[in-house]
């Protein structure tokens, strides 16, 4: 991805449109997630004492492989919107 400058190195409104929609939406994203995450977690320990019999309770509970995950993958969704893109 190229830097769309101006001669002058003025910085174009095409690369400020898009830092600016990449902050909302990482805020959004954010917030998002800070409100369905503990919400889910406490559903997943009720999961886990309802399912004590079950091999899969501990999956969803609050510290579990689930949840991992879903914070793996926001970490690498971050870093990835940031890279510049390959031809």
């Amino acid at each position: 991805m190229e830097i769309m400058k101006s001669k002058k190195g003025k910085i174009s409104t095409g690369v400020l449109n898009t830092a600016i929609l990449a902050i909302v939406l990482l805020t959004v994203l954010f917030q998002l997630y800070a409100e369905l995450i503990p919400e889910a977690q406490t559903a997943g320990d009720s999961l886990n004492t309802s399912l004590s019999g079950s091999n899969l309770g501990p999956l969803f509970v609050g510290t579990g492989v689930v949840f991992t995950i879903i914070m793996a993958a926001l970490i690498i969704l971050v870093v990835k919107s940031f890279m510049p893109g390959g031809k």
